[in-house]
């Protein structure tokens, strides 16, 4: 008889840096909180609000982003509020917590601009 294969459920909960490839490399551009399928983050020039799901190590998330203050372009637009998506996959290390999440990111229209976007665990929730 086969022998089931326990697949590990991996644990996205915690705090991240949220980090976005730029013409001059990675550029740190906010930190965000995972918890239980919600997607919290900021910067000091924005907010995001979200969801997020997993499927194995597959990670999707659904964003809100707004901007305060001067806003900037992003993803081709100079939109204050902009949804984005993003379409990832969950690394980890050692134990049963994702290390990285790493995929890319795009606006819900005007899908010409796919940004490299990668997260890395900075710490826990409790």
């Amino acid at each position: 008889m086969p022998r089931k294969i326990k697949q590990k459920k991996m644990s996205v909960d915690g705090v991240w840096k949220v980090e976005m490839l730029g013409p001059y490399g990675w550029e740190n551009i906010a930190t965000a909180f995972l918890q239980g399928g919600r997607y919290l983050a900021a910067s000091a020039d924005h907010y995001s609000i979200g969801s997020y799901e997993l499927d194995g190590d597959a990670f999707t998330a659904y964003i809100w982003a707004t901007q305060s203050g001067k806003v900037r372009s992003i993803y081709g637009s100079k939109k204050k509020r902009v949804h984005i998506s993003m379409e990832a996959r969950i690394k980890s290390g050692r134990t049963k917590k994702a290390d990285k999440i790493v995929g890319s990111s795009l606006p819900s229209v005007g899908k010409d601009f796919d940004v490299r976007v990668r997260l890395i665990r900075v710490g826990d929730l409790d």
